[in-house]
């Protein structure tokens, strides 16, 4: 077994009472998660290799109070904070863990409402406008009274590129005048 220790990402997001935590890693089922009041410990091995890490919280959480749910792909907790208020870091410490992330599906801000996440496991999207070319599902429309985009006013199509001499020799017609002024020069040149 490899003997170095690795570190799964951590995912986090919070409202004001509770903490929620995501550590992503498949063949989570076996692993040990040691909620304390103070922090975690979480230890796994998956495909030979050793992942662990313990995090000291910001505040006291109720660990009695808190849930878990554990896949095969991720374990989700829901932490229940001692103390209602906003932590400005998931850890006590200051120095920033490269392996715990924000969790923006879940992120709230503080001045947000004070609600749950929304629960969009019962609804029903047909009803939302379809996406290109999803078979079943209507076009979502336009804005009434918008009208297409057209064309931007006064630009017309490409310019015409021959004005800007034959040094660029785009093939526009009377590039080989150049060509025939200098083959006329070079003539009278030889007659002289």
């Amino acid at each position: 077994m490899d003997t170095k220790t690795r570190h799964p990402e951590v995912l986090w997001a919070q409202r004001e009472d509770v903490v929620y935590l995501t550590i992503n890693l498949h063949d989570v089922k076996d692993s040990s998660i040691d909620l304390q009041e103070a922090g975690i410990d979480f230890s796994n091995t998956t495909d030979k290799l050793e992942y662990k890490f313990h995090l000291d919280f910001y505040k006291p959480i109720k660990p009695a109070e808190s849930k878990k749910s554990i896949t095969g792909r991720h374990a989700f907790l829901v932490l229940e904070k001692a103390e209602g208020e906003w932590w400005p870091r998931l850890t006590k410490e200051t120095t920033r863990l490269n392996f715990v992330k924000t969790d923006f599906d879940r992120w709230a801000d503080e001045d947000e409402s004070d609600t749950e996440a929304p629960d969009f496991s019962g609804m029903d999207f047909s009803q939302f406008g379809g996406g290109g070319g999803m078979p079943g599902m209507g076009g979502m429309g336009g804005m009434p009274g918008m009208g297409g985009m057209g064309g931007m006013p006064g630009m017309g199509g490409m310019p015409d590129l021959s004005a800007l001499g034959g040094a660029m020799n785009f093939g526009a017609e009377g590039d080989d005048a150049d060509e025939d002024a200098d083959a006329d020069g070079e003539d009278a040149a030889e007659s002289k």
